[in-house]
């Protein structure tokens, strides 16, 4: 497979976008290669700063490249990775990279007609039904979808004492109303390690899967380990971590029970790959939005834990503003039914490229 083209967009999102998000959210990338019908295409975090760096930098080494093999993609995200150090080993370098990696699996899968489980794993057997818990706090309408677990978003603003008492009220009203299985807690980098310690005490009889994102990645690297200080607690992180090395220090350091690398942020499949053989089946791999379709094939191989975190779901049909999704064939009672499809079953809407 020869990569003969690419273009990227940043695409306008309808969308309610917050935060750092309204102009650095997920650009789409489009690679031709030498088959005229067969295109690859891959998404990625950084808005226009990232398709700045794919143009600017990136497409030198890509363009005309053959790739012949799995390896080959690996050997190219290596390279990408080296010739960004000045400026990147993180954040929107990796961002980009992450669309760039996403559409070269996406095309060699369709390139050589083989899914892209099949590609990660030789084994016959294949997760069809996979796990899912709803990210978000309108847990009225994700229960309606019918699913049973939620991620709930708990950002702090410093009031310890109201807000644990709000928490325990929060959950203790969910599970009078609904017939949940799994409850977890996203911080989103607000919690001490002190108000950690605190709210574990104070959390500890509500039967918690795991709280999330207490504080920043590089807090959480350089100090020492929570976990035995916890009780029962487990606690979660790893999507900001956009370099596949600092999973390392999360291994060393015994960081998190477990880690959620954002496929589409940290370098795509080839550096999930890296993360899965650097974790050394020692924690759980919960991917961060796992059940949208760049997640999926990874789950459905069997690398990663079966769970995919799916944000704020409208239907169960998991409808994207910017895609056709064909990859899944139905959720019932919180399982995800899978299709079976090449690359990852998504192609973008009419009209973001010049078809």
């Amino acid at each position: 497979m020869k990569i003969t083209k690419i273009e990227a967009v940043y695409p306008t999102y309808q969308e309610t976008l917050r935060a750092w998000r309204p102009n650095l959210w997920q650009i789409i990338l489009k690679i031709h290669t030498d088959k005229k019908d067969i295109f690859g295409y891959g998404t990625g975090g950084g808005g226009q700063a990232s398709i700045e760096i794919i143009n600017g930098h990136f497409r030198d080494f890509i363009l005309n490249k053959e790739i012949n093999n799995i390896s080959d993609i690996g050997l190219l995200f290596d390279k990408l990775f080296f010739e960004s150090i000045p400026y990147g080993r993180g954040g929107i370098a990796l961002m980009a990279l992450s669309a760039i990696d996403l559409a070269i699996w996406d095309a060699f899968s369709k390139y050589n007609n083989v899914p892209i489980k099949n590609l990660l794993s030789e084994s016959n057997f294949h997760n069809k039904n996979i796990n899912t818990y709803a990210t978000g706090n309108n847990v009225k309408q994700y229960y309606s979808l019918g699913l049973k677990n939620f991620k709930l978003s708990v950002r702090s603003e410093g009031n310890f004492e109201k807000e644990s008492k709000e928490i325990i009220n929060l959950i203790g009203s969910i599970k009078k109303n609904y017939n949940v299985e799994k409850i977890m807690l996203d911080c989103y980098m607000s919690w001490s390690r002190e108000y950690t310690k605190f709210m574990s005490k104070n959390l500890s009889d509500l039967e918690i899967e795991w709280i999330e994102d207490i504080s920043t990645p590089d807090e959480m690297l350089v100090n020492e380990s929570l976990l035995s200080e916890l009780g029962e607690i487990k606690l979660a992180g790893g999507e900001h971590d956009f370099n596949f090395n600092n999973f390392k220090i999360m291994h060393q350091k015994n960081i998190y029970d477990i880690w959620q690398p954002d496929i589409t942020w940290c370098g795509g499949i080839s550096s999930i790959l890296k993360i899965i053989e650097i974790n050394s089946n020692k924690f759980k791999i919960i991917l961060h939005r796992g059940g949208e379709p760049w997640g999926l094939p990874i789950i459905e191989a069997g690398i990663v834990n079966n769970m995919a975190e799916l944000h704020d779901p409208k239907s169960i049909h998991l409808d994207f503003e910017q895609w056709h999704n064909e990859t899944i064939e139905t959720i019932e009672n919180g399982i995800l039914k899978t299709k079976e499809y090449l690359g990852f079953g998504v192609n973008p809407k009419k009209g973001l490229f010049n078809e």
